[in-house]
């Protein structure tokens, strides 16, 4: 077995479960098809699944012990049978917490945050033990998750903190306790669950019930302080660090320009001038950049070599990552900004697309998938979108989901590629109407499911990955 992680009798007095105590664990798991020998496995109980039903499974590959809610036949000297699973991973999750002394780290915002997460790892890594929540495991059950399987003695922690429902962020920093917390950007994701995106901004900030008293709360200037949170700050000693583009913020961009080979950062931190390379292209992903280095100037720790950090990190899948593809004996570009969308991540990726202006000669091509969770907004935010592409030098512009019809018919005529409810069903014009040399972006929530698209372009010869 791998290093201890959980001990049998300390599991059983923090779950209040019933059952052996004379194991151990090095990790904890959700998931039989991802577990590990020697794993707690938490059969948790969701409206499409029961982990009951895999008990039998997670056993037979090795798990440690199983966190049940009865008692399983044949399997009495591996069950530890509790109340309420979830609420017996969450007591795990929180009791790690109190156990751990480094530096927690708590990141929120509409988007960015499995980037900047991912981010601070890897500019974290040579400073520290440092553990950090996997893809982007964000609510109740995923933050759980991810403070249960924090090692003891770590350096330092990120996680990613999610919503879509009112006193949620609240709720998982509570359990989180950072001394750091950090908002990147405030905008219209999940608004179809809010009543406006002023609520999403209240909701955000509550990110502040949760920080130690003497943290810090790192966020972006264009979010404006409410005087909860402002008297909150002054009465648990919790100190505001902003960041952004004004002359007057500390930790500032002064300039970016992007360019075939990455993007140049020109920025202060703290009034310290800096200078950087970043092979991660986009103004939004220079914004990232900057949140990173406003928390590791918190840590004190040598900004010049997490610049160093920064220039080597290379963009999460469907988030940025950039692909050279021959397709149908085209050379093409893509940059797959697939994951997610919302109306302000889907400006700032037609604006990465945009900012390519040293290729003349080539066509910029955006294809879409709706964005969702918009709610009774979804038609003015499509619509918006689209009056925002047609200001631009976007060549064409290919369209799927009922949702994104509001966005078609408001495109210039000389901007139409094509419109269809499924993405596969662009497939056709796409063939059609790809030239030589083009750039193509794909952007779309994840549930539009436009990374057939994307898949559909892979199954070409990749000739690399270059970003």
């Amino acid at each position: 077995m791998d290093k201890i992680l959980w001990k049998g009798e300390d599991v059983l007095k923090i779950t209040n479960g019933h059952g052996p105590s004379n194991w151990n664990a090095s990790g904890v798991s959700i998931d039989t098809r991802t577990i590990n020998k020697g794993d707690i496995f938490f059969a948790l109980a969701g409206p499409n699944y029961d982990g009951h039903q895999f008990i039998g499974e997670a056993i037979k590959k090795g798990a440690s012990i199983v966190i049940s809610n009865a008692p399983v036949l044949n399997h009495e000297n591996k069950v530890v049978v509790v109340n309420d699973v979830l609420k017996a991973l969450v007591c795990l999750g929180k009791s790690s917490r109190e156990r751990n002394k480094g530096k927690i780290i708590a990141v929120t915002g509409s988007s960015g945050k499995t980037t900047v997460k991912e981010m601070l790892a890897s500019s974290l890594i040579d400073y520290g033990r440092i553990h950090y929540s996997e893809s982007s495991y964000n609510n109740k059950i995923g933050v759980s998750l991810s403070l249960s399987r924090m090692p003891s003695n770590t350096d330092f922690s990120i996680f990613e903190v999610g919503m879509n429902n009112y006193g949620e962020i609240s709720y998982l920093s509570k359990i989180i306790k950072p001394d750091i917390g950090l908002i990147n950007n405030v905008g219209s994701a999940h608004i179809k669950f809010f009543k406006s995106k002023k609520e999403i901004l209240k909701e955000k900030l509550e990110i502040i019930n949760g920080i130690k008293p003497g943290g810090f709360l790192v966020l972006n200037e264009n979010i404006s302080i409410n005087k909860s949170t402002n008297n909150l700050c002054e009465k648990n000693n919790i100190e505001l660090i902003s960041f952004g583009k004004k002359d007057e913020t500390k930790n500032s961009l002064i300039n970016y320009k992007y360019f075939p080979q990455g993007s140049f950062i020109e920025a202060k931190i703290n009034s310290k001038p800096l200078n950087f390379k970043m092979f991660a292209p986009g103004l939004h992903m220079a914004f990232n950049a900057l949140a990173v280095l406003s928390v590791c100037n918190i840590l004190n720790l040598p900004l010049t070599n997490i610049t160093k950090k920064l220039s080597n990190f290379s963009p999460i899948e469907g988030r940025g990552l950039t692909y050279d593809l021959s397709f149908q004996n085209k050379k093409i570009q893509i940059i797959d900004e697939s994951f997610n969308a919302n109306p302000e991540s889907m400006i700032s990726s037609i604006n990465l697309l945009t900012d390519i202006d040293f290729y003349k000669d080539k066509r910029k091509i955006l294809i879409l998938g709706e964005m969702l969770e918009l709610g009774k907004f979804s038609e003015e935010f499509h619509i918006k979108i689209a009056k925002f592409i047609n200001k631009t030098n976007i060549n064409l512009v290919f369209c799927s989901g009922k949702r994104m019809k509001y966005l078609w018919d408001n495109l210039s005529n000389d901007k139409k590629g094509a419109f269809a409810q499924k993405p596969e069903e662009l497939i056709k014009q796409l063939n059609k109407k790809i030239n030589n040399e083009d750039i193509l972006l794909i952007k779309g929530s994840s549930k539009s499911k436009i990374k057939i698209i994307l898949n559909y372009l892979n199954e070409e010869k990749l000739l690399r990955n270059i970003a």
